[in-house]
Formats: structure tokens, sequence, C-alpha cells
């Protein structure tokens, strides 16, 4: 009479040891919603990281320019002499990049020999390298030797622009002929006989054509009385 009532019990003591349908659903969706959290919250941590590290990049990127406007804003006359042109500032630009005599080196708190130029990399674009020598008592055909035999290499350097796709120069000088200012894509202190009064570096990265404008505060040409105090000898 009562053979049905043990299966019954057991049956019911079964089911209640599982989880309904109801319950593996609500915990489904609380799983799926951690793990989206958990996804946001790296994703945003990464971001981050990421912003912090290109803003750290952006200003090492900006302390280099600000250090070659300085540089080149620090241009003294240096004065050297040659057999043919005699006295004259020394400064030399062309299409690969320029050198000048600063006071103040990215290094260091001597007066310092310079070269800034365009080379080609591995990847087929251009990087800005900036060069430095003491420049002690060197005579025109030193520093002409400098860059000839690769010295300027032994010196320090800085990477002021990276893989971008293409650089060029403009030299903003007296035209002594003319009498009147110029653009130049050369200038040479020994031609023109004194410094340009800026430097435009044109060059295009991935967000575009940019230009940097670089001032040059000193430019007397006083010392070409040098000619005929002190003739070449």
């Amino acid at each position: 009479m009562f053979s049905g009532v043990k299966p019954l019990f057991h049956q019911k003591k079964l089911v209640s040891k599982g989880y309904t349908l109801i319950e593996v659903i609500v915990a489904v969706l609380i799983f799926t919603t951690m793990l989206m959290l958990g996804s946001i919250a790296l994703n945003q941590t990464l971001m981050q990281y990421k912003t912090l590290a290109q803003k750290g990049f952006n200003f090492w990127q900006y302390a280099k320019i600000v250090w070659l406007d300085k540089s080149i804003a620090s241009i003294i006359d240096y004065y050297v002499k040659d057999r043919q042109y005699g006295w004259f500032p020394y400064f030399k630009g062309d299409q690969n990049g320029f050198s000048y005599v600063s006071l103040s080196p990215f290094a260091g708190d001597s007066p310092c020999l310079v070269w800034v130029l365009k080379e080609k990399n591995e990847k087929g674009n251009y990087d800005l390298k900036y060069y430095e020598l003491p420049i002690i008592t060197k005579k025109y055909e030193d520093i002409e030797n400098d860059f000839l035999f690769g010295n300027y290499k032994k010196g320090n350097s800085y990477l002021v622009l990276a893989d971008v796709q293409e650089i060029s120069f403009q030299y903003y000088g007296l035209d002594i002929n003319k009498k009147r200012y110029e653009w130049f894509n050369e200038f040479d202190g020994k031609l023109k006989r004194t410094l340009p009064s800026a430097i435009m570096i044109s060059y295009k990265d991935k967000e575009g054509d940019k230009k940097l404008l670089l001032k040059v505060n000193t430019n007397s040409m006083m010392k070409l009385i040098y000619n005929e105090i002190y003739p070449y000898k």
C-alpha cells in the first residue's frame, strides 16, 4: 500500500540537490558580466598606460626640439679663414643638413661644433640627427676634415626626428649683392660673408606636413674687418 512513497521521496531529494534553469541562467549572466567588467577595466588600464607612454614620448620629442632651438639661437659668429676667401663666419647648410658653432650644446657647457644632418634609415625613410664636438680652436680645415672623415660621429649625438617621410632645409639671410633678405636652399658663410638669420626645417610624418622655424640671434658682420687687420698668410 505504501510501496510508492519511498521512490517519490528519493526523487524529490535528488531534485533539491541540483540547480533550476533560472539559477543557471542567473549564474551565467553574473559570470559574463564579471568577465565584461574585467575586460573593460583591463582595456582602460592599457589605454592609460598607452596615454602615459605617448605623453612621455611627446615630452622628450618636444624637449629635443627645444634643445635644438636653443642651440641654433646661440649660434656664434666663429670666424675662420681660407686662403681664397679670407675670414668669414663659419656656417654651412644645404639640403643634406647644416653645420655651425654654438654656445649652447646639448651636453656639457662648452662651445661646440654642431652638425644637424638628414640620414636615410633602414625603412627607406629619414632621421634627423644632431652631432656635436668640442670646438676648442679648430681651423676651417679641421672642421672640414671632421666631417669628411666622420669624426663628428665620435662626439655626442641625438635623434631629433625619427622615421619621417621627407626632410628639407631653407636658410633665410642677407644677399649682400642684392642687399636684401631671401630664403636660400644653400647657405655658406664662406660665400655669403654672414650667418643666416633663420633656418626652416620642413618634414612630413604620419600626421602630415610640418615646419620648424628656428631663429639665429647672432649675426655680426663686424669681424669682416679681420681681412684688413689679419690678412691670410
